[in-house]
């Protein structure tokens, strides 16, 4: 029965569109070799990570692995998150990360080696994290997106957005930092009020937010570092604005998670996070780009089953 088999998704486009060569050179020989049962499907354009697990699920695969960037991931999470053929917690899912950030699996414990991913599988060790659920506008219309990383608003979705357009694709740190250097001199900080567990924490002019489960984003950045994935909380960071050099200042601060000690930074904790802006504040999640305010998040504890080292 396909329970028993592995179910590849895989993102040819991630990481400058060189993961093909790496599934085809490197990973598939590996997997073949191993005696793990598998299947593997490549997606053709946007949200088809998404119609490829969902067909996956109802033809009876419990285990998903996604080979890509931390979108392809979001993507298979969403379709376990709205399936209704079994509980979400009897599919497991985890990754090998091809794209640009790959940051998800930092927090929840998935080795970057493919031979440790190998020995992963053939273990088969879970654990059970929160998901988060964010309700946003597009086109006029309401929307919902389940996430597992982390949201950004303001400065951060749109550092995002000219990322995922922008069609020099290096890897990691150099290309989110180049990027967001040089939004600084074109970005103007968004009026927003914050309201975490029904209870407003936060008024004024903002430069950039991030609601998280997982510590890192950006490839490698830190904006909610004391974030932990099965808490059953968001971690809520606030950055005020603030000016040009002081940003370029911390920055390499944003990589350690000591940035959130400035004075500019307010984090909070909470199970619900609802954002209102004078003005359109744009989302990501999970490094992808969505639509806009007005927002509401909702913490899901424990929903969604990762084949991962930690115990």
């Amino acid at each position: 029965m396909n329970r028993d088999r592995v179910l590849f998704v895989i993102n040819p486009q991630a990481g400058g569109g060189k993961t093909r060569k790496i599934w085809s050179e490197k990973i598939y020989p590996l997997i073949k070799s191993s005696k793990i049962p598998f299947d593997y499907s490549f997606t053709k354009k946007p949200y088809d990570g998404f119609y490829l697990s969902m067909n996956g699920i109802k033809e009876g695969y419990k285990k998903i692995l996604s080979v890509g960037g931390d979108g392809t991931v979001n993507e298979i999470v969403n379709a376990i998150m709205k399936q209704n053929f079994v509980d979400t917690t009897e599919i497991a899912v985890t990754a090998i990360g091809t794209g640009s950030g790959n940051d998800w699996r930092k927090t929840v414990g998935i080795p970057e080696n493919l031979e440790d991913i190998i020995k992963l599988l053939e273990n088969e060790n879970f654990i059970l994290q929160d998901v988060g659920l964010v309700t946003y506008t597009q086109k006029k219309s309401e929307k919902i997106r389940y996430f597992i990383n982390v949201a950004g608003m303001g400065f951060d979705a749109e550092v995002t957005y000219k990322a995922n357009k922008s069609k020099k694709r290096f890897f990691g740190k150099l290309s989110y930092s180049l990027i967001l250097f040089l939004t600084l001199f074109s970005f103007k900080d968004p009026y927003i009020q914050i309201r975490v567990n029904d209870k407003i924490v936060y008024e004024g002019a903002l430069l950039t937010l991030n609601v998280g489960i997982g510590k890192y984003s950006g490839g490698g950045m830190m904006f909610t570092p004391n974030a932990i994935y099965d808490d059953g909380l968001f971690d809520i960071t606030a950055v005020d604005k603030i000016s040009f050099f002081s940003i370029i200042k911390n920055l390499k601060k944003i990589y350690d998670g000591s940035f959130i000690n400035h004075k500019a930074v307010k984090t909070f904790i909470g199970k619900t996070v609802e954002i209102e802006s004078r003005d359109k504040l744009y989302l990501e999640v999970d490094g992808e780009s969505l639509g806009h305010s007005p927002l509401h998040f909702e913490i899901l504890p424990k929903k969604l089953k990762v084949i991962s080292v930690k115990k």
